[in-house]
């Protein structure tokens, strides 16, 4: 049988031949190596947050897959081609891998390992390979796996699906006319691969309304929190990551749901961008939560009401930027800004500090009027509090070039900046430690081996678009 060629739109995806012609989703490499690769620097830049390192997560995999799938020399032991493709992907929910075999005769002798050591496995014949199955010792997983001339397919069964024993291989072996192709070119644009020279590590999309819609059929009592993700068309994704860095970007297409999304993004301060722009931490939060609690009422009976506090504070959006701190000598620079449905909890908290009328003198900042409150043995700290905004900074003219002339700009949905050599990692320590959340030394550690990191959650046309990169030291 000869083999299917891949798609026009996808040759630099070798392994794309085998996806099937209405694929619910697709994420492919150019090679092994580069998914490798990208995997790895993924890993250790979430390893900031999750706590888990590269090593810890290819001993977990080693665990339970036999192999570690990140590290080359194990893969290319087993007979699989490190400068060969390697696709995932499903026409329902349960993914299968296909990479490309450079010794297939190496490839049966690991199983053949695998079946020696005690794993017991049932086999058929169907399209002319035989498909083997065993389930997965200490996972809810069933494996199936199939060598066919030079290349290898795995298919990892969900616990929920409910599928045809051999029904994933037939669909890929045979896969017909590219259907998905597509999307395909839609996430290759929205990744910006047309301007690369090169093709990222990892491509691939989401058919949203076909993943939705099996979800929704497999979890009823989430069929009204489902339905809010309607507007989702498809979801592209691409990652890259070089040894130096890692970056990535996930596109949400919205289609005319965009437009109401942008709508509830709140402006911020005209200065805001430039005041922050060499901060070791910056965070905006610029989507009106008030918006957002009414559009996700169907979700919270499923969820729960995870924006309930906003009733006490009164808050709709927020931003926080930290310039400079130094513990030992408790002083520091930084600003918070939010933006308000009422100032009742803010005013209570100025009425408690005692004899506040005798420390604070009126002052204005831009288009602004304010305060300056003079702590004894504390800070000076700027603030404005209106009806709709409140603003605090502690540093000589930080508030004043936050507001500028009073204007307020677009800005993103979301972003997180990071710089963390700008503070030192006792600095760190002492904001983990007043913002409660729960992170250690450990992470502060893994932190400052990383020279910046740039988060945002932005609205494009008719797209939502997360883009993340960071730059190790």
């Amino acid at each position: 049988m000869s083999h299917p060629a891949p798609p026009a739109t996808a040759t630099a995806f070798p392994a794309t031949r085998w996806v099937p012609a209405n694929a619910t989703y697709v994420l492919a490499s150019p090679t092994v190596k580069q998914a490798q690769h990208g995997m790895r620097d993924v890993i250790d830049a979430l390893g900031i947050l999750t706590g888990v390192d590269v090593g810890e997560a290819s001993r977990g995999l080693q665990q339970m897959l036999a192999v570690d799938p990140l590290s080359p020399d194990p893969v290319a032991g087993m007979g699989i081609d490190l400068e060969g493709g390697i696709a995932m992907f499903s026409d329902a929910l349960s993914p299968t891998v296909v990479v490309h075999l450079a010794a297939p005769d190496q490839t049966q002798a690991f199983f053949d390992r695998l079946r020696e050591r005690g794993l017991v496995t049932q086999s058929v014949v169907a399209d002319g390979a035989e498909i083997y199955s065993a389930a997965l010792p200490g996972a809810n997983l069933k494996v199936s796996w199939a060598v066919a001339a030079d290349w290898l397919w795995v298919h990892f069964t969900l616990p929920f699906a409910h599928e045809e024993p051999t029904a994933w291989f037939v669909a890929s072996h045979t896969p017909g006319a590219a259907g998905w192709a597509q999307d395909w070119q839609w996430a290759e644009r929205a990744a910006g691969q047309a301007a690369r020279t090169a093709p990222s590590a990892l491509v691939g999309f989401v058919d949203a309304h076909h993943l939705i819609g099996t979800l929704a059929a497999r979890v009823p009592d989430a069929v009204a929190c489902t339905r809010l993700l309607e507007p989702v068309a498809r979801v592209g994704l691409a990652l890259d990551g070089d040894g130096q860095g890692v970056s990535g970007r996930l596109t949400v297409d919205l289609g005319p749901a965009a437009a109401r999304l942008a709508a509830a993004v709140l402006p911020v301060p005209e200065g805001w961008a430039e005041a922050v722009a060499h901060a070791p931490l910056a965070v905006q939060l610029n989507l009106d939560l008030v918006a957002v609690r009414a559009y996700l009422a169907p979700c919270t009976r499923v969820l729960g009401d995870g924006l309930a506090d906003l009733d006490r504070y009164g808050v709709r959006a927020g931003r926080m930027v930290l310039l400079e701190l130094d513990p030992d000598g408790k002083s520091g620079r930084g600003a918070a800004v939010a933006d308000l449905v009422t100032k009742r909890w803010f005013a209570d908290k100025l009425d408690d500090i005692p004899l506040r009328s005798h420390l604070e003198s009126d002052r204005t900042f831009g288009a602004l009027r304010g305060h300056s409150l003079s702590v004894p043995f504390g800070p000076t700290v700027d603030y404005v509090l209106t009806d709709r905004i409140a603003m605090a900074a502690v540093g000589d003219g930080l508030l004043a070039r936050l507001v500028g002339k009073g204007a307020a700009v677009p800005g993103p949905v979301a972003a997180l900046d990071l710089q963390p050599a700008g503070l030192s990692e006792e600095a760190w320590l002492t904001v983990l430690d007043v913002l409660d959340v729960g992170l250690s030394k450990r992470f502060v550690e893994r932190l400052m081996r990383w020279r910046e990191g740039h988060i945002s959650l932005a609205v494009e046309g008719s797209t939502l678009v997360l883009a993340a990169t960071g730059r190790r030291r």
